[in-house]
């Protein structure tokens, strides 16, 4: 599904295929280190491999971060919950292009992301 490049300062570029298309998704570990650590394991570790987004929310959002991978130590690990990270200062708006984890409160992310793809 990803190849990734990664820059100096920390920052990988996940690219990956959809049926509409390619798309590149850009993290930046100084933003968010323990989401981005996650992430990017987990496409290194082909855990989205073959997933959909299977939530769209017209003119908003899509989500991702159900795995049909058959090896169950990665299904473990990309369903542990990750601590949240130190607030960004200034705060990252989520605006178009804005890659971020669903939660269900404090500690609580795992592997599933939303990417805003229209002004919110």
């Amino acid at each position: 599904m990803a190849g990734k490049e990664t820059r100096k300062e920390e920052v990988s570029v996940v690219r990956c295929e959809t049926t509409s298309g390619p798309i590149a998704m850009e993290f930046h570990r100084e933003w968010s280190p323990h989401g981005y650590d996650r992430a990017i394991e987990l496409f290194e570790k082909g855990f989205f491999d073959n997933s959909h987004f299977f939530r769209v929310v017209p003119k908003f959002l899509v989500q991702f971060g159900i795995s049909y991978t058959t090896d169950q130590e990665l299904k473990k690990f990309g369903h542990t919950q990750i601590p949240d990270d130190p607030q960004h200062d200034p705060v990252i708006p989520f605006e178009e292009g804005t890659i971020s984890y669903a939660g269900s409160g404090d500690n609580s992310r795992t592997s599933q992301l939303f990417i805003s793809y229209s002004k919110s």
